[in-house]
């Protein structure tokens, strides 16, 4: 057997390495003081995106502070967690969260049947739910590997969490909201359980679609088709938390009401799910606003030819759209659109490019004032208490790509309405590799002048 190479690097080398993985190691130390299930995301997800990203050493130690001895952090049950993320997303101050349920030994009681039927749920969201964290320890091209394997758990709990919400909707006699359609008044039901599993289902569909421009996965004539359908996903999980929304607005309403006054920590468990639900529809917000906006501009540079596909031989475009969803394949919801929309959605033929680029700026407005206002927002209201000085620049990055595609369209446009869109534009476009980027998913065209 041959002997191993052994690596030789030099001194100063070594020691920038034995530095970072010191500094490095005294910041994980800070994931220890828990606040709630959404910070300690963020604090993950944050410090594991860092550039250049943590050594294996300080992931590894990561990931034993999450999970050592089955314990979340030293002191929190995986339960405990679990029940702060609900009451956070879609349960706030629920009688579901209740411990005194587990006390009820009466079958016939409601709260017996909850308690169970809870546990269920539990123990089946735990193993998914802690993979995510576990996931966000790993270096960033296995992230996106093992997101497209948990995503199908998701959809798989998402199902079993159908079951459980209509049984504890018969318990607890839930009464529907009624909305007013063209066809008459809808009752639609709360499913609390469905909604949070739907949630982070399309949150991960989002994250996978995002790191792939990361990590370079798309050509740059992709890149048009694969921010249109993350604008299909955003869209979808925008109108999904403002159902979420309806029912904890409703649920407030109905506490406010009774005769009951509310104690501060029903009034605070409701203002930190409101403010998760602001945050989460701001994130969706600006998410849809700038991948509609670059999609709208990629589109057009494609119809100018100013981006210009590489000679593929061996290769369709029906080919490349199913290798590209091949991880979104086995979801339900949101249904996978057939080759056929998404040809249609990324060409927009019927559109001329100067609607288009109205559109695009349109849509990277609202999303800069969205950017502006997660900026401004404090740690706590942002929900990255201990990854604030990570999180904060991570949102301002995405506020300088949304003013250089502003520009980006801004020229382009004059370029049209001085040359005509079959004239001479003299204009050339590079697109630039992530880390040469404002935001690594947000890979904005550079527009430049030809002399």
């Amino acid at each position: 057997m041959p002997p191993r190479p052994i690596v030789e690097i030099s001194f100063d080398d070594a020691f920038g390495h034995l530095t970072k993985i010191i500094s490095d190691g005294l910041e994980v130390v800070g994931v220890l003081d828990y606040t709630d299930s959404i910070c300690l995301q963020t604090y993950v997800m944050t410090f594991q995106a860092k550039k250049p990203q943590p050594l294996i050493f300080v992931r590894t130690l990561l990931q034993s502070f999450l999970f050592k001895d089955m314990e979340v952090l030293g002191h929190k049950s995986i339960r405990q967690l679990l029940d702060d993320d609900f009451s956070i997303v879609s349960l706030p101050n629920s009688p579901l969260l209740d411990r005194a349920n587990d006390e009820i030994e009466a079958v016939k009681d409601p709260r017996f049947t909850i308690a169970n039927q809870m546990e269920v749920f539990r123990q089946r969201a735990a193993q998914p739910y802690l993979d995510i964290l576990r996931t966000f320890c790993q270096n960033r091209c296995r992230v996106r590997r093992t997101l497209c394997h948990i995503v199908r758990d998701w959809e798989n709990l998402q199902f079993d969490a159908e079951d459980i919400d209509q049984i504890i909707q018969h318990e607890i006699n839930e009464q529907p909201l009624v909305y007013q359609s063209a066809s008459g008044p809808v009752e639609t039901w709360s499913l609390p359980l469905s909604s949070w599993a739907y949630l982070y289902k399309v949150k991960q569909m989002e994250w996978i679609v995002q790191l792939g421009f990361e990590l370079e996965v798309y050509q740059p004539d992709e890149l048009g088709g694969m921010y249109w359908y993350l604008n299909y996903l955003s869209k979808n999980r925008l109108q999904h938390i403002e159902r979420i929304k309806s029912f904890v607005v409703r649920s407030i309403n109905q506490a406010r009401s009774s005769r009951q006054r509310l104690t501060p920590a029903a009034e605070a468990q409701y203002n930190k799910s409101l403010a998760f639900l602001r945050l989460a529809l701001l994130d969706a917000a600006v998410t849809e606003g700038v991948s509609d906006a670059l999609c709208c501009l990629y589109t057009v540079l494609q119809r100018l030819r100013l981006v210009k596909p590489p000679p593929r031989p061996y290769s369709t475009d029906e080919l490349r759209y199913e290798l590209r969803m091949k991880p979104f394949a086995v979801i339900g919801l949101p249904s996978l659109p057939t080759f056929e929309e998404f040809t249609i959605g990324t060409q927009q033929t019927e559109c001329p490019s100067a609607d288009l680029l109205e559109l695009a700026d349109r849509a990277i407005t609202g999303a800069k004032k969205g950017f502006e206002v997660m900026s401004k927002l404090p740690e706590a209201e942002a929900f990255s208490v201990g990854s604030h000085d990570r999180w904060a620049p991570s949102v301002k990055n995405g506020l300088k790509s949304c003013i250089a595609t502003g520009l980006a369209v801004s020229v382009i446009r004059k370029a049209l309405d001085k040359s005509g869109e079959g004239g001479d534009l003299k204009l050339k476009v590079e697109v630039p590799t992530p880390n040469k980027s404002y935001h690594e998913w947000w890979i904005v065209p550079r527009i430049m002048p030809v002399r």
